[in-house]
């Protein structure tokens, strides 16, 4: 059975209907107002006239998307096979005028941040009134919400001195700058009614269908733009990752049975551990690994039509926080960015460990113990559901957290290690990070190649260590003078020309730049055991000596004391 049909809205040149438009905000006053305010020598300065323009645009785009839904939902009410005609219920009136409201106030939003001061809005319009106005069809809600905003632009001209500035365009800013602020407190108003009120399970209905209202994808009542990423995740794939095959098999796992979660039942039909905990040294490929898993996973989703995205927690998305803040600030992105979407979600938090400390040692912080309550929370349920809506994958170099913590957190545990064999080294070298170079690099040297992979089994490098060696093969590859037809070539000639002179490394090449890498490594790791031995010998020598200070002055005390008792 397929699924809903896509409602997208893309205005022709010109708009829809943007003299209608037009003519409601002349009828209804709005134009009037800003006129009043401006008081420009020709009635109007060229912002207030883009300010209007960009109003008539934004409500000819959101008059028609909220028709277009108006038009769906009248499909999916016929669908039940009856002759009546289709009449939509109150909540479904709510639905569309929310819906006609949001795409509104998003795409004024954008397009009055381009052109004045963007407000400081700490607060939401005041809700009163707001359903009796958005039962209302489209078109009425778009003539009543302009005829708001005129009359909101009048009222606070009153109470800012602003408003009156001498300066004509200090006006201008000033009007264009207050309608901003109305149109993001409307949208608060609106989003309490949407995600947290009587309209939530129309958003995630609406979430299960493609909408695209002008240069706007909308998952539920949330948008982002068209060329917008929807993660900050590495471009790379599931292909490039070198070992880690078992663990690279349960995140993709994983990540299927979240995407067949149901939005419209909210629930999955399997029983999932959305928890996937990975452990090992650092540069084994655990954030690649992940990164490639997200990546897998949106694409999945993409392919399937389910609306998804992917967070990932940076420690400065909380750590930065004043004390005690830490804790709210990641319940909120759990609550609201994760389990709030309207989607499924997926979840990357690398080095979880530096983020709680052991309570054994009985000296924990109140931050730190908010931070593990929040943690526990996520971990066991009790903060958002473990439903299948989302998942988490997690990681650490070391397990510096107490029992109570790892055994939350690594209930489905992972050792990572990266590459191990040679063909995995040759693979990961030569395939993978030397691929845009690889025929400069012996291609056709199997011995060789089997000689590089022994090497670096023998060395144990990490994934990160051995990108560093191809690094330094690439540079030493690619270092030549460019001559002066270079500049002139374009794109594929400037390619064939770096072909042309890029020098050729033999596989003893590659074993001079392992050793010379591994020697390097070694030295640098027997300057470091020998600065640490120095410092735990300077604070071991520290302690003895404050020991026999500390002896010596409670010898000298016992002893006046004595003295002191015999005279």
């Amino acid at each position: 059975m397929s699924g809903p049909a896509p409602l997208i809205v893309e205005p022709p040149a010109g708009g829809f209907d943007r003299a209608g438009i037009r003519t409601i905000v002349k009828d209804i006053g709005l134009a009037k107002a800003v006129h009043g305010l401006v008081r420009a020598p020709f009635g109007h300065t060229v912002l207030s006239l883009r300010m209007l323009d960009a109003v008539i645009t934004g409500a000819d785009l959101a008059l028609h998307a909220g028709e277009a839904l108006h038009a769906a939902l009248l499909e999916d009410i016929a669908r039940t096979g009856t002759l009546a005609i289709p009449e939509p219920t109150r909540d479904q009136r709510l639905f569309i005028g929310a819906f006609t409201v949001t795409a509104l106030c998003d795409a004024l939003i954008v397009a009055l941040a381009g052109l004045a001061p963007s407000p400081d809005v700490t607060s939401d319009l005041d809700a009163a009134g707001l359903e009796s106005l958005l039962e209302q069809p489209p078109r009425a809600v778009i003539e009543r919400l302009l005829a708001m905003a005129g009359r909101y632009l009048e009222i606070q001209a009153k109470h800012h001195a602003s408003a009156g500035a001498p300066d004509v365009d200090e006006r201008a800013r000033w009007t264009a700058t207050t309608m901003h602020a109305f149109i993001a407190q409307l949208r608060g108003a609106v989003e309490r009614l949407t995600h947290l009120g009587r309209l939530r399970p129309f958003g995630v209905a609406l979430a299960q269908r493609k909408v695209v209202i002008g240069e706007r994808r909308y998952e539920g009542f949330r948008s982002r733009a068209l060329a917008e990423s929807v993660c900050d995740l590495k471009p790379v794939r599931v292909d490039d990752i070198v070992g880690n095959r078992e663990y690279v098999e349960a995140g993709l796992r994983l990540a299927r049975d979240v995407a067949a979660y149901d939005l419209r039942r909210r629930k999955s039909p399997k029983t999932i551990n959305p928890v996937l905990f990975g452990l090992g040294r650092p540069g084994c490929g655990k954030t690649i690994t992940a990164h490639a898993i997200g990546n897998y996973f949106l694409e999945f989703c993409r392919q399937h039509d389910i609306p998804a995205r992917f967070r990932v927690i940076r420690r400065t998305d909380w750590a930065s926080s004043y004390q005690n803040a830490s804790a709210s600030t990641l319940i909120k992105i759990f609550k609201e960015e994760v389990y709030g979407f309207d989607g499924v979600c997926g979840v990357y938090w690398p080095d979880i460990d530096t983020a709680f400390a052991s309570r054994a040692s009985g000296q924990l912080r109140s931050e730190e113990k908010s931070n593990l309550g929040a943690v526990f929370g996520i971990f066991d349920g009790t903060l958002i559901p473990r439903d299948g809506k989302w998942f988490m994958m997690c990681d650490a170099n070391y397990m510096q957290m107490d029992e109570a913590t790892v055994s939350r957190i690594a209930q489905n545990p992972f050792t990572v290690r990266g590459p191990t064999s040679a063909e995995d080294y040759i693979t990961l070298l030569r395939d993978i990070l030397l691929r845009d170079v690889r025929d400069s690099v012996s291609p056709a040297d199997e011995a060789g190649w089997a000689e590089v992979g022994k090497t670096l089994v023998e060395a144990d490098l990490s994934g990160r260590q051995v990108e560093s060696v191809a690094g330094n093969i690439r540079a030493h590859v690619q270092d030549f003078e460019y001559p002066a037809r270079y500049f002139k070539a374009d794109f594929e000639g400037r390619a064939k020309i770096i072909a042309e002179l890029s020098r050729v490394v033999s596989t003893q090449d590659v074993l001079a730049r392992i050793a010379a890498y591994t020697e390097f490594q070694r030295q640098a790791e027997e300057r470091e055991a020998a600065e640490r031995f120095e410092r735990e010998v300077a604070q071991m020598v520290e302690q003895l000596n404050a020991g026999r200070a500390a002896t010596a002055r409670a010898a000298a005390e016992l002893e006046r004391a004595i003295t002191s008792a015999e005279e």
